[in-house]
Parts: C-alpha cells; sequence; structure tokens
C-alpha cells in the first residue's frame, strides 16, 4: 500500500534547474510537469526504480494527462542533465530528512513554482507496478488531476490571456455603434 506524498520544503540548487524543464515541455500549453521517481523493493530491498514523467494540459478548456518520459528524456533537456538533477534532488531530501525516499515527486507548474513531494515509507514491488499500471503510489498526470483539478485550473485561468474590463468592453461597444450608424 502507499502513504500520501508529503512537501518537502528544504533547499536544493535543483529546484532552479527544475524550473528550466518545462521549458523543455515537448508540446505546447503545458501547465504541470510531473517527475515521479519510486523505489521498487522486494523484501526491503531495493530492486529498481519506476520513473513517471508526465505533462497535464490544458487542451481546449480540458485538463489532460500526457505520458513524455521518452520525449523529455530524448529532447533538449538531455538525460545525463535532468538525472543529475534528480540525484542532487534526492541527496539534499536523504541528507536532510535522514533516509532516502521510496518515491521522489517533483511537480513544477507553468508559473514557475516547484514542489517536492516524498513518501518514506512505501513497499511497492515491480509486480505490483506491472500488474497495475495506476497503482496508487503513482502520482502522474492522472492522480495531479484528480487530486488538484481546481489548483490545475486556476493555474490555467491565471496563464489565460488577460480579459478585457468592463470600461474597455463599454468604450468598444459603443465605437461599434456610432461607426456602424
Amino acid at each position: 500500500m502507499s502513504a500520501r506524498p508529503v512537501l518537502w520544503d528544504g533547499r536544493s540548487a535543483a529546484r532552479a534547474e527544475a524550473r528550466r524543464l518545462l521549458s523543455h515541455a515537448p508540446v505546447d500549453g503545458a501547465l504541470r510537469l510531473i517527475i515521479q521517481q519510486l523505489r521498487l523493493q522486494e523484501q526491503g530491498s531495493e530492486v529498481g526504480r519506476h520513473e513517471l514523467i508526465d505533462l497535464v494540459l490544458d487542451v481546449g478548456g480540458n485538463l489532460v494527462a500526457l505520458h513524455v518520459r521518452d520525449m523529455l528524456r530524448e529532447g533538449t533537456a538531455g538525460p545525463a542533465g535532468l538525472d543529475a538533477m534528480l540525484d542532487v534532488l534526492r541527496a539534499d531530501v536523504t541528507a536532510d530528512l535522514g533516509a532516502e525516499p521510496d518515491s521522489l515527486e517533483l511537480v513544477v507548474d507553468a508559473d514557475g513554482e516547484v514542489r517536492v513531494l516524498v513518501v518514506l515509507a512505501c513497499e511497492v514491488t515491480p509486480a505490483e507496478i506491472e500488474a497495475d499500471p495506476r497503482h496508487p503510489a503513482l502520482h502522474g498526470g492522472a492522480y495531479h488531476i484528480a487530486q488538484d483539478a481546481p489548483g490545475l485550473e486556476d493555474l490555467r485561468d491565471r496563464r489565460a490571456a488577460p480579459r478585457q474590463g468592463v470600461l474597455a468592453r463599454l468604450v468598444d461597444t459603443v465605437r461599434e455603434r456610432l461607426g456602424g450608424g
């Protein structure tokens, strides 16, 4: 079973690099980039990591999750730079908490906000992930849409072009009527 992630508010030089990652997003309309690395374990020993990289997009006013792991790793960000940034972040979290997290989640919003979420006690096996691609320990785009739709919609609205004010609309209406009549 998995625990809910908690916000890590420590300092890390990786946060600045994480902000740049969204500029390498392979598609337009990205509201949020999520990178999660989940330690896979068998009987308490690490046997690998499952990596999830998703975008939450605004598509015609709808929130849509898109898996972009392969696209981002092949893109201009480069796998070496991405891995180095995640290694620094993991080391900073581990040093601060005194334990390596079982789940490390990096969330980068289009407004520049960067959050790091961790789970310290979560044992997930490779077989569990293979059997259930929607395992509760996985926190990709669909999870974020389900858990934070109002926040994502607010982010989308803030990123949209500013609306014309009441006075400006009134002036335009008067001009249209005077010009047309």
